[in-house]
């Protein structure tokens, strides 16, 4: 009820969801992954289906998000049109957030910056127990391993 038509995005969900069932059911090797994932069409296919996935996040929950883009001047519709679903955008806090909402995976996000003392985290939800952490340096986003 988005404005999106089912058989519009069935691919997307086929090439994102596919590997996954094959990887659950054990029939899916690294190789196999790394290899998917290195072919532009497969990776940008499982890429576009995670931003309509934030996107349909971001409109459905818009009391929750259209607050962060009053300075901007845009509503949640206009923002997903042009900086959500575009393949060729960088993805921002919000876009981060709200797909980790939809997914259902707690996150946190480590901010380093020039200030004094420890570096500030922030976890999505408020108290959840992370399982993707990611450090912010500004205007930058990497991926946290835990060693």
């Amino acid at each position: 009820g988005l404005g999106y038509q089912a058989d519009a995005i069935e691919m997307f969900y086929d090439e994102c969801i596919n590997p996954l069932d094959e990887m659950i059911a054990g029939t899916y090797s690294a190789d196999k992954l790394m290899t998917t994932f290195g072919e532009y069409q497969y990776s940008n296919a499982i890429v576009f289906f995670m931003r309509l996935v934030c996107s349909c996040y971001l409109q459905a929950e818009e009391d929750q998000f259209a607050p962060f883009l009053m300075g901007e001047g845009l509503t949640v519709k206009q923002f997903v049109t042009a900086e959500v679903e575009p393949l060729e955008k960088e993805v921002e806090q919000l876009q981060i957030i709200g797909l980790c909402q939809a997914m259902g995976v707690p996150l946190r996000i480590e901010y380093l910056d020039r200030s004094d003392g420890p570096v500030n985290h922030h976890d999505f939800p408020e108290g959840g127990d992370p399982e993707i952490f990611l450090l912010y340096r500004p205007g930058h986003y990497d991926l946290l391993y835990r060693s």
